[in-house]
């Protein structure tokens, strides 16, 4: 809160700085996973979400976590873009994925089971299972009903079963 609170009354820039590198390797993995490991895109698409950041703050309400805003700010910018796709591609047949972005192992696996998710159960999926947070926080996060949050993470769970053969 004190880092907030320098950027909002000085325009403190080195505030900005610390809160950027608090929150950047969260913002830029998150992204990574919404856009099947394509790093270079996650990168552009983080830079994104603190250009936001630092123009909207002043709405941040501190009845959540900063990162929980933070987080919803990211969900928005990969949502923007995805729309933007969809204009001269169908998204579902996007790849964004390539031998040289990829770990090897078992990473591969999740990226490439990732891509079996609609957009909304992989964010959900993503932001309780690798995040942490709880079906409210996603909620809040995603602007959506907690009832859908948790129905997207069912689907999302049984897709997954399904396709690791668990069935």
């Amino acid at each position: 809160m004190r880092l907030i609170a320098l950027v909002l009354l000085n325009d403190d820039h080195k505030a900005f700085g610390k809160l950027v590198g608090k929150y950047q390797s969260d913002v830029r993995g998150l992204l990574i996973k919404l856009t099947n490991g394509d790093k270079a895109l996650a990168d552009d698409l983080s830079q994104e979400v603190f250009i936001r950041a630092y123009k909207y703050l002043k709405s941040y309400k501190a009845t959540a976590r900063f990162s929980t805003w933070l987080y919803r700010i990211s969900y928005n910018v990969f949502i923007d873009y995805t729309k933007t796709i969809k204009k001269t591609e169908d998204i579902d047949k996007l790849d964004f994925i390539s031998d040289s972005d990829v770990d090897v192992g078992s990473g591969i696996d999740i990226q490439n089971a990732l891509k079996i998710l609609k957009e909304n159960e992989k964010v959900a999926i993503l932001l309780h299972y690798d995040k942490g947070y709880s079906h409210t926080e996603i909620a809040k996060i995603l602007d959506t009903p907690l009832g859908t949050v948790k129905t997207n993470i069912l689907r999302a769970k049984e897709k997954l079963k399904k396709y690791y053969n668990y069935e």
